[in-house]
């Protein structure tokens, strides 16, 4: 049976220049009864996926009702896997296209799914605010999110958990109290 929570983590240097999403990692790694995870930089990481790939990705979706993304944002947007990862398991007449079909059945596969995302950014706080530099909440930022969550049936939190900062002065400390937070975050979804 597998764990309740799906984790997919796009960072495309997860075990070497990633500090943080390395370790919310680890910290998930510690309790493989209760989530899932795939790190598709490592699985991609010519970035294509073929046919099999995404029958692979699309058989993980099926098997999870909570799909988490973790990424670290990129001008405003995740790495660029998880959209290529996007455009290709979510396919018309799996994800969408049977808007008359029952959740689960084709086309409709993902309804009734609950996803959310966890985000680490290396602007301050301050600065994801309608008047901070950003112009724009960690919830604006993740729309896309949760618009494609609401096309293909599913649902999305509309607050990410985000951690700020990672570009500054992140202590060791704030890295391990963000881990737990995480963990803590996804049990309670």
């Amino acid at each position: 049976m597998p764990a309740r929570t799906l984790v997919i983590i796009a960072h495309p240097d997860l075990s070497g220049a990633s500090r943080v999403n390395r370790r919310w990692a680890a910290e998930l790694d510690r309790f493989p009864d209760e989530f899932d995870v795939r790190d598709l930089y490592a699985l991609y990481p010519d970035g294509v996926l073929d046919e099999a790939a995404v029958a692979a990705e699309r058989a993980a979706l099926e098997e999870h009702d909570l799909i988490v993304f973790q990424f670290p944002v990129y001008w405003y947007s995740a790495p660029a896997l998880l959209r290529t990862w996007t455009d290709e398991v979510y396919g018309f007449g799996w994800a969408y296209g049977g808007e008359q079909a029952a959740p689960g059945e084709p086309g409709r596969k993902l309804a009734g799914k609950r996803f959310a995302v966890a985000m680490c950014t290396g602007d301050i706080e301050a600065n994801y605010r309608a008047e901070g530099t950003v112009g724009f909440t960690p919830s604006e930022v993740i729309i896309p999110f949760r618009a494609t969550a609401n096309y293909v049936g599913a649902s999305c939190e509309p607050e990410p958990f985000t951690l700020f900062g990672t570009e500054g002065d992140l202590s060791d400390g704030e890295l391990e109290r963000s881990a737990s937070s995480y963990i803590s975050w996804l049990r309670a979804l």
